[in-house]
């Protein structure tokens, strides 16, 4: 009843589609029904979005800046690698989800080009990093009486049949989302808003801590700690996450302390080892193949036989930066992370640019979104979810804030030159 009547606007107005994917690829709503879920509900949405973009997005010359072109290569090495690694007769065993693989991350990056063509004003930004904010706030509060209730005895999942619906995954995208909901609070207008995002950023942390992730745990420390030494009002931020904190440890139970205890006896249990094997295996294959990798969907079982050191645990990288290195050799593990740190790079530019030209609000975004980034990068080293689309979702905010930035501070500038004609014009009269 809400997708179908909204097929023509996608068309006409794409960054409306754009919105609405967003929505479908992070919140799985359709899987909420009880038989919806059977549509391609993302498919759907897309297809008059791609279309109406080409006809009416305002936003391509964003598209081709160096983090966009860095973007369209990482895809065209990606598409290289899958070929090559298709017809080596070693890799024939996952050819099949090979492609499988290659066809999800190329409608994934295909959606993020199309995004930043679909944005052409701030207004826009802030309004998919609201829609984004509110997605995983649904999630967070409807974890607060799971948590309660159950006094953080059982772990904190995301939504079934998603790309955070593992507890890691989760955790993972909590970490990327806890800057959003933090910096929106100081940027927005409304007082209910800001006491929302307020309430959210201290909520986020002890869901954090009950997805019983290590790895979500280290992006955590270290997206605080980023946003530590980025705040100006640093005082705002001490008391606020220390109340979190608190209640975090207040609420976790002996089995979630002896989880995250790095001193006890078997700290390194079976998850620990498993990535050891996992990343042994990844250097392996790599340093056989170190051009184009094994392609994607590389952790088969007859290649753990040959490159793990337990070849009976076979799992996937538990990595993201080992998993585009098995996958995608070094060139690949080079131009990914350039990708990254490129769009961090921007968004610490944008960030010194924008307070330049007073624009606190650019400011706090580029911060906001540069974090997030950093969380991702953080988190992930434990975390095997290297195309992740939340991922690139914010790669594409950076982007199109990059584009859109110029113009919303030329236009600040006007405003503020026409203020101090009518000052100087006043005092004339006077």
């Amino acid at each position: 009843m809400l997708i179908f009547p909204s097929l023509p606007l996608c068309f006409l107005r794409p960054f409306y589609g754009i919105v609405l994917w967003t929505i479908i690829a992070f919140t799985s709503i359709q899987w909420y029904t009880f038989s919806a879920y059977t549509v391609p509900w993302a498919l759907v949405v897309a297809v008059p979005t791609i279309a109406g973009t080409f006809f009416f997005g305002r936003g391509w010359k964003s598209v081709f800046t160096f983090q966009g072109l860095m973007l369209l290569v990482v895809w065209m090495w990606f598409t290289l690698t899958t070929i090559v690694s298709s017809e080596t007769p070693f890799f024939h065993e996952h050819v099949t989800w090979m492609w499988y693989r290659w066809t999800f991350v190329t409608k994934v990056v295909g959606m993020t080009f199309i995004a930043v063509a679909a944005i052409d004003r701030f207004e826009q930004i802030r309004t998919l990093i609201m829609v984004i904010a509110g997605c995983f706030g649904l999630f967070v509060v409807k974890a607060l009486p799971f948590l309660v209730l159950g006094s953080g005895e059982d772990r904190v999942y995301g939504p079934e049949m998603s790309m955070i619906a593992d507890n890691n995954d989760f955790g993972l995208a909590l970490n990327m989302t806890l800057p959003l909901f933090f910096f929106l609070a100081q940027t927005e207008k409304n007082p209910w808003v800001k006491r929302i995002f307020w309430g959210l950023t201290v909520a986020t942390i002890p869901a954090i801590f009950f997805t019983y992730s290590r790895g979500a745990l280290v992006g955590l420390v270290a997206v605080v700690g980023l946003m530590f030494l980025q705040l100006k009002q640093r005082r705002i931020l001490v008391p606020l996450f220390t109340i979190a904190v608190l209640i975090a440890i207040l609420m976790a139970p002996d089995k979630w302390k002896q989880r995250m205890d790095p001193t006890r006896k078997d700290a390194m249990d079976g998850s620990a080892y498993s990535r050891i094997n996992a990343w042994t295996y990844s250097w392996r294959l790599a340093c056989d193949y170190p051009l184009t990798g094994g392609g994607f969907e590389t952790f088969s079982k007859d290649l753990f036989v040959r490159y793990a050191p337990n070849p009976a645990d076979v799992h996937g990288p538990h990595s993201i930066y080992f998993g585009v290195l098995a996958e995608h050799g070094f060139p690949g593990f080079f131009l990914y992370l350039l990708m990254m740190g490129s769009c961090i790079w921007v968004a610490q530019k944008l960030r010194t640019w924008a307070r330049l030209c007073g624009d606190e609000v650019g400011a706090q975004y580029a911060t906001m979104l540069g974090v997030s980034l950093v969380g991702f990068m953080m988190s992930g080293f434990f975390l095997g979810r290297q195309y992740f689309d939340y991922m690139f979702t914010v790669m594409a905010c950076i982007v199109a804030l990059k584009g859109v930035c110029p113009a919303r501070w030329a236009h600040m500038k006007q405003i503020e030159e026409e203020e101090e004609d009518e000052e100087h014009f006043q005092e004339a009269v006077v």
